[in-house]
């Protein structure tokens, strides 16, 4: 009965946690495909500080990614991070270089910010 009722409440739980998601994103949440700690030497790499803030660390030009993870899913950031400029013509952010399975770290990266 106990393990029952634990079962229940953790069930709840995570659909409780997917509506959330899918309220705000629009879609389920989903695991991401690619390495965040992969993610993070690439986001380094392609210096994205230059123009993104995550905390304390970088600049202020771009938008702040702190928490992008809360608030975009894996479909929208690969889309856009491949090319910005489709979300807004006038965007002012260069497509990321990098593709297939860097891109998937890059987007789990993203991901893991909340």
């Amino acid at each position: 009965m106990k393990n029952t009722i634990v079962m229940s409440v953790a069930l709840a739980m995570t659909l409780g946690l997917t509506a959330a998601v899918t309220a705000r994103t629009g879609t389920p949440a989903q695991a991401a495909a690619g390495d965040k700690v992969k993610g993070e030497a690439i986001y380094k790499a392609q210096k994205c500080s230059m123009c993104h803030r995550i905390g304390t660390v970088g600049a202020k030009m771009g938008p702040e990614l702190t928490k992008v993870g809360a608030t975009r899913n894996q479909a929208w950031l690969h889309k856009y991070l491949s090319d910005p400029k489709a979300e807004n013509p006038k965007n002012k952010m260069p497509a990321v270089k990098v593709k297939g399975a860097d891109l998937d770290h890059l987007v789990a990266y993203m991901l893991s910010l909340k």
